[in-house]
């Protein structure tokens, strides 16, 4: 509900600006698909599929969709340190056919503004050991893409009623202070780098 909440947010960001702006989301856990399989079609001498992975699956839209963005957001709650395997999965399938053996360079059809967009229940030290990954993840993106915008959102409320749930190790009334305070900023955050994002494609499209 977190990560959703911040896309909805920087969608409306984006659109704020102009309403030739068009905001596609898509949902990956919709999706039924697998990550690289290796078959290397992309890899083949004169193949057609070095902007779009070949395998065909339910994943086969949203990559053609995304490879012809103007600009595009990744957006992931963060589980056991990392992006999910839905997410992963999808980076894979995204740039490994814009990478060329022969150069050992990334090409993208486009060169396009991107952001990403991290949510977790962790806070303090946990996120700072976690940023060597984050830079990571977003490194894999900048080399075929630019490199995003971050949106962070620590410490977030993972359920509405922790009572419920065996939760006993987090402080319920530090938690609800801390997105009190704290989450409006995030949202924040989201609208602005979805404006940013939006004046920049808007830019592009004139020059």
């Amino acid at each position: 509900m977190n990560t959703a909440a911040l896309i909805e947010s920087l969608k409306d960001g984006a659109r704020s600006v102009s309403d030739q702006i068009e905001v596609k989301i898509i949902r990956l856990y919709d999706l039924d698909y697998k990550g690289c399989m290796s078959c290397l079609a992309c890899k083949v001498k004169g193949s057609k599929f070095t902007e779009v992975c070949a395998y065909k699956d339910g994943l086969s839209d949203a990559l053609r969709e995304a490879a012809y963005a103007d600009g595009l957001v990744f957006a992931s709650p963060i589980y056991f340190s990392q992006v999910t395997a839905q997410m992963r999965a999808f980076i894979e399938r995204l740039i490994f056919p814009w990478l060329s053996y022969s150069k050992m360079a990334v090409t993208a059809p486009k060169r396009i503004p991107t952001a990403v967009i991290y949510t977790m229940n962790a806070w303090g030290q946990f996120v700072e050991n976690m940023k060597p990954f984050f830079d990571h993840f977003e490194s894999l993106i900048a080399m075929g893409l630019e490199k995003p915008e971050r949106i962070e959102a620590q410490n977030t409320l993972q359920v509405k009623q922790y009572d419920r749930y065996e939760m006993a190790a987090f402080s319920v009334e530090d938690k609800q202070r801390w997105h009190e305070e704290q989450w409006p900023q995030d949202l924040r955050r989201a609208y602005d780098v979805g404006a940013q994002m939006a004046k920049r494609i808007l830019a592009d499209d004139h020059q």
